[in-house]
């Protein structure tokens, strides 16, 4: 008698494990089975959006060539390709897209799909800036404060970081609060990598 208990106890319990047990005429899906489904269809979508963005690029929609260098960027509707974003954001930025000029500046610190250039990366901040991106006037400000790529200039640097900061950026304000919380005029730092480097 237990052990006729114990099975049904068991077979009850299994029962209940089981999502996607069929009652009646109604069969539930698993969770898994619906996030594959979700994926199935976002990168149908996306393979689909970018073709497009491949082909309104070609025809200098510089808008869609920034969005063509997000889609490689990030991998999205097909492989991440670091040096063909690179290339969708030039384009862009040649035609006056203010985010490709910006992006391309980020790409440009960071050397994904070209080298590591940092007096390239401030022009094209400065470029997007000018053309109205405020996150390129954060990049921009950032570069001139801290003097990667040029000229340090504090004074600059923070009248461009509190301007994109005024528009609601937070990542300028967060910059702002973070380096004026060092003196910029002390080179304890630099002293201190140079004697870790010895």
């Amino acid at each position: 008698m237990r052990l006729f208990a114990s099975l049904i106890l068991m077979t009850a319990a299994s029962l209940t494990a089981v999502p996607a047990l069929a009652q009646g005429n109604q069969v539930e899906r698993t969770q898994a089975e619906i996030v594959l489904e979700q994926a199935t269809e976002d990168l149908a979508r996306d393979r689909a959006a970018r073709a497009d963005a491949i082909r309104d690029c070609a025809t200098k929609d510089f808008a869609a060539c920034t969005k063509l260098g997000d889609y490689y960027r990030k991998g999205r509707g097909g492989m991440q390709d670091y040096k063909a974003a690179a290339q969708a954001y030039q384009k862009a930025c040649t035609g006056k897209d203010a985010v490709g000029c910006a992006t391309l500046a980020y790409l440009s610190t960071k050397g994904y799909g070209m080298e590591e250039d940092l007096p390239q990366a401030r022009r094209l901040y400065k470029k997007a800036c000018d053309l109205g991106e405020v996150s390129g006037c954060a990049g921009y400000g950032n570069m001139v404060f801290t003097g990667k790529g040029g000229p340090k200039n504090v004074a600059e640097g923070t009248r461009v970081l509190q301007s994109a900061c005024d528009t609601g950026y937070k990542w300028a304000c967060d910059r702002i609060t973070g380096l004026a919380a060092y003196d910029p005029n002390d080179d304890t730092w630099e002293r201190l990598k140079d004697g870790a480097g010895r």
